[in-house]
């Protein structure tokens, strides 16, 4: 076994040297080398061989990769897992028959997530903020477009103008391994920025509504108080009403004209008909007609 890793070895030497490709891996992570080996090869790190692929069965062999390297019988790629920043190098996959490939891994830290916050309260001035700068950009984006970046930066600022509001802004974080991307939500971000100089407030808004409320009560209490008035000045008079707002009724009786003494008249004055006491039948009429019969019996 170890002399066909070691003629292995020697034929990877005298291979002229092949183009490198590169790949990019974060710490914690793994990373799969997509050149397969089915049946016969092996995969080296820089100039040692950590594991050979013979008969469908993989042989590690660098024993510190037991736990670290693993083998798909069904694809034939080797994976490195738990990767860490030594891990970043040269790798070489050969196989028999098929050649040499040759991989360039380089491992980052984990990228941190960006933070926005606004900055002052005059103007939409906004600022991105990562705990771990280093080997990673920040990235402001207008809509697709990078409008500022700064590299190995732990904040990057940006101000947006008003003509700009309608625009979709998102603050990245980025190294060659990976990105995260924090959007900004610019209503609620710049406040009264975002939504205009002459938006009101909720309490302009209330004290707005409470003044049209109180004009439209007087108004309608006015209005109201004309009808009433123009209303009462129009009824037509009614009947003779009693205490009580009932109409009472007046009762008629027939006249007669004596020419006799004043004795003969008040005895010839016809008597009420009816149930009724003379009192309640007794009317104006009657008071004035015995008042001018007896003037007119004096005067005869």
């Amino acid at each position: 076994m170890e002399a066909q890793v070691r003629a292995l070895l020697l034929l990877l030497v005298l291979t002229p040297s092949v183009a490198e490709k590169n790949l990019t891996g974060t710490v914690g992570g793994s990373i799969t080398l997509p050149k397969p080996v089915l049946e016969l090869g092996f995969i080296i790190y820089e100039a040692k061989a950590l594991a050979m692929v013979t008969d469908g069965k993989m042989k590690i062999v660098e024993k510190m990769y037991e736990n670290k390297l693993l083998w798909s019988d069904r694809t034939g790629c080797f994976t490195i897992t738990d990767l860490q920043k030594n891990d970043s190098g040269i790798y070489t996959v050969d196989l028999k028959g098929s050649g040499v490939t040759a991989y360039k891994l380089s491992v980052f830290d984990s990228v941190s997530a960006p933070t926005v916050n606004r900055l002052g309260s005059d103007s939409c001035v906004l600022l991105c903020e990562v705990v771990n700068a280093e080997e990673t950009t920040l990235l402001w984006y207008k809509d697709d477009e990078v409008v500022k970046q700064n590299s190995s930066a732990p904040s990057l600022s940006l101000t947006v103008h008003e003509q700009d509001y309608r625009s979709s802004y998102r603050c990245v974080a980025a190294n060659p391994a990976e990105h995260k991307a924090e959007p900004v939500n610019l209503e609620e971000t710049c406040g009264p920025t975002y939504t205009g100089r002459n938006q009101e407030k909720p309490e302009d808004r209330s004290r707005v509504i409470g003044i049209v409320v109180s004009i439209v009560s007087v108004v309608v209490i006015a209005i109201v108080g004309i009808m009433i008035k123009k209303r009462y000045h129009n009824q037509k008079p009614t009947a003779a009403q009693g205490p009580d707002n009932v109409e009472t009724e007046v009762q008629y009786t027939d006249v007669h004209f004596y020419d006799d003494t004043r004795g003969q008249q008040r005895e010839n004055v016809p008597e009420p008909s009816g149930n009724h006491g003379r009192t309640q039948l007794e009317t104006v009429y009657d008071k004035l007609e015995v008042h001018r019969l007896v003037q007119h019996s004096d005067r005869g």
